[in-house]
């Protein structure tokens, strides 16, 4: 299952699938984040990033 981090707020929003038709709003702060890659590895926690 898809999710994104949001930028705004940093929380964890899932999805069915991930689309660019589809406008995709955080449902924690409902700003936008379409525009934030997709992850479908394991969620990260709040303020917790990837080290890549």
């Amino acid at each position: 299952m898809p999710y994104k981090v949001c930028p705004y707020c940093e929380n964890v929003s899932y999805s069915a699938a991930d689309s660019p038709t589809v406008k995709w709003l955080c449902p924690h702060c409902e700003k936008d984040v379409s525009h934030v890659e997709g992850q479908i590895t394991a969620p990260l926690k709040k303020g917790q990033h990837n080290s890549k």
